[in-house]
This record gives C-alpha cells, structure tokens and sequence, in this order.
C-alpha cells in the first residue's frame, strides 16, 4: 500500500471514529495543512493529524513517524511538528488498534512506539 493509500485509510477511520462518537468532522480542501481534519469536540474546535503504521519494532510496538517530508529535485527534508501544528494525533495501526493522543505529547519528537507498554492510555474504539 501506498503512502497516499495509507494515510487516507487512517483518515477514513479517524472519520468514522469521531461520527460515532457524535462528533462532527470537517475535511480541508487542501492537504498543505499540519492537519488532516478539524473536530467538535463539545463546541470546541480541535486540529487532527491522523497517521497509519504497520511498522514494527521487534518488541513488537509500532512505530509511527512525526516528521513532514518536503523537497525538490535532489534536497529533501523531513521537519519536526511543532506547537500549534494540531491538537490530537489519531494513530491507525495495522492490527486495527486506534489511538488519540493529545498532540502536546509529540512535539519535537520524530517518531514514537506504540503499543507494547506505551502509549496505552490513548487507545480508543
């Protein structure tokens, strides 16, 4: 799967997540943003970067990647997300486990394992 195929599949279900829940989603237009989708969550409204990953570490955690990638021709870059890119990380992983964790606990970090013993206060249904 692709890296555009991926990323929607986590935004699908970063969609489906929060309908359930009675939350209303709104998509931009563009994808130029640091987020993928805006929330209300109880009148407030909230900035989401979702993300897939069916990388493992061999412990067995995943491993979801927090940097943007950017360039031309020969230089590329990848960036770090800084405060005020968005307020909650969804994180769809390949065993169909979901998180939502508050995007105060990603900055400046450029990646983070998940789901062996870390990370398990923000999965969510």
């Amino acid at each position: 799967m692709n890296s555009k195929k991926k990323s929607t599949l986590a935004l699908a279900e970063a969609v489906a997540y929060f309908t359930k829940n009675n939350e209303s989603v709104f998509v931009p237009f563009s994808d130029t943003d640091k987020y993928d989708l805006i929330v209300d969550r109880k009148g407030s409204l909230k900035r989401v970067q979702c993300k897939y990953t069916n990388y493992k570490e061999p412990s067995g955690a995943f491993i979801v990647d927090l940097t943007t990638f950017g360039g031309y021709r020969e230089k590329t870059y990848h960036t770090k997300y800084k405060d005020g890119d968005f307020d909650f990380l969804f994180v769809f992983c390949g065993d169909q486990t979901k998180y939502l964790i508050p995007g105060e606990r990603v900055l400046g970090k450029s990646h983070i394992s998940i789901g062996v013993r870390s990370w398990k206060e923000f999965i969510i249904n």
